[in-house]
């Protein structure tokens, strides 16, 4: 029985896979021409082939057996038909218990179905096999990563890069997980080392970008959005991220066109239809606003910020139902949205409802506690009902996160008229006298890509050592 070698030869792609190459002794010609075609780059070809090579049975090796299998499932992959993948992954291993890099696969697989839990399961088979595999440990990285775990993904990226100091990819996904962290300065020097190892990583220039824009230098994102652009000009979220930066700095055309570009490229780009509609809400173009989150909304329903950036456009249009209805729907989807909870606080204010206000503002402040509009605005309601101390509370608990913050001074001070020497409203004194109503805040801007702060989309490595 012939018995194949391990293969040698090996890719680095970017959502496409490896296959496995193996060297054949000599053998029948029918049997090279199988194996030929199961070696083949082509999924068709490979599934075909490797089909061929597995209807002999036991004529093959089990060894040679779960070659095939990996193979196949790897082809099977390639045409996104996870489910086959998966079980051709599983099949090789149970051919061959020992098989680390079908284990490897079989985690990528896991995490491009979204289940991390069996991903990360996988992974850990493969460094359990394998102390010293590399990939296992950026991979696993990227899963720690998805659900959020960002120091066991440190952790995993540190040993990859321990195993193989030029690993450009798992600097990358460090930097990713340091971002996600918001320890912005060591995102940026992993960036760095990711870009001096290979200066035409593009994802890597997007992930800086990403970075320097949330550090505020936003001259230096656009010049890193724009050589990931320049490295690839098919690279819609490098288009997305300059929208994004060319908006923060007030150049609204510009956006419009990067973020039209990024839909050219991807015409189901939920982020940028989110963001063209940020651009043209903010220049009162509220309807076509309107029309671009609706198709975000379309193209994925569950995209929370959607929603509420949606209900800021009714509620500036003035249909305020809507707005309550898009705002109940971000919240529902998530939970810890605390913008939208200040946001459905102001309508119920406005609607003369403070003591309903003041819920939904103490529930953004249980979610963030450092969100001073969310203190200026109870503030607001607590003085709506009457509840002036609280009130006061509330606006100094805004200023002392915000010194400057000029609309809760001047509500302070209209709270501080209003009482009075007497602690209470001075008789006989109206709003109107005493500087007019107070005034709450939504947040300034509109939420922008939502897509977390990491850098460039996740690339793992599906190659034998």
């Amino acid at each position: 029985m012939r018995t194949l070698a391990e293969p040698f030869r090996y890719s680095v792609v970017l959502g496409a896979v490896a296959l496995l190459v193996a060297a054949i002794p000599a053998s029948p010609a029918y049997a090279d021409e199988a194996w030929d075609m199961c070696t083949n780059e082509d999924p068709d070809i490979g599934i075909a082939g490797c089909d061929e090579v597995l209807s002999r049975g036991d004529a093959e090796s089990d060894r040679n057996r779960a070659i095939a299998y990996r193979n196949r499932g790897l082809a099977y992959q390639a045409k996104d038909n996870l489910d086959a993948a998966i079980a051709d992954y599983v099949e090789a291993i149970s051919l061959d218990p020992g098989y680390v890099t079908a284990f490897n696969d079989l985690g990528i697989a896991y995490r491009n179905k979204d289940d991390i839990e069996r991903a990360i399961g996988a992974y850990s088979d493969a460094i359990r096999l394998d102390p010293d595999y590399a990939y296992a440990y950026n991979n696993r990285g990227n899963a720690y990563r998805d659900r959020g775990d960002f120091d066991l993904a440190i952790a995993d990226y540190s040993d990859a890069i321990r195993l193989d100091p030029a690993y450009v990819f798992a600097y990358n996904g460090r930097g990713n997980a340091f971002q996600d962290k918001g320890e912005l300065d060591r995102a940026i020097a992993d960036y760095d080392m990711a870009i001096r190892l290979d200066p035409d990583y593009q994802a890597t220039f997007y992930g800086r970008g990403n970075a320097h824009r949330d550090l505020g230098n936003v001259d230096l994102a656009i010049a890193d959005y724009t050589e990931s652009i320049r490295l690839d000009p098919s690279y819609a979220a490098a288009y997305n991220g300059r929208g994004n930066a060319h908006r923060d700095l007030g150049n609204v055309d510009l956006a419009i066109a990067d973020y039209a570009r990024a839909i050219e490229l991807e015409p189901r780009y939920v982020f940028a239809f989110n963001g063209r509609a940020n651009a043209y809400a903010a220049i009162g173009e509220t309807e076509r606003a309107i029309a671009d989150y609706d198709l975000a909304i379309r193209f994925d329903p569950n995209y929370a910020i959607a929603y509420r950036n949606r209900g800021l456009a009714f509620d500036d249009l003035g249909q305020t139902d809507r707005a309550l209805e898009d705002y109940d729907a971000a919240i529902r989807l998530n939970p810890a949205y605390a913008y939208a909870y200040n946001d459905r606080g102001i309508i119920y204010d406005n609607r003369g409802m403070p003591e309903r206000a003041v819920e939904e503002y103490s529930r953004a402040l249980e979610i963030d506690p450092n969100y001073t509009f969310a203190y200026n605005n109870r503030g607001v309601a607590y003085q709506n009902m009457g509840e002036m101390e609280l009130a006061i509370a509330d606006y100094e608990a805004a200023l002392a996160l915000e010194p400057d913050y000029e609309r809760a001074q001047e509500n302070l001070e209209q709270a501080l008229s209003e009482m009075g020497d007497g602690g209470f409203r001075a008789a006989g004194a109206s709003r109107s006298q005493s500087g007019g109503a107070p005034q709450a805040d939504r947040a300034t801007t509109r939420t922008f890509y939502g897509e977390g702060t990491g850098g460039g989309p996740d690339i793992w490595v599906l190659i034998e050592p």
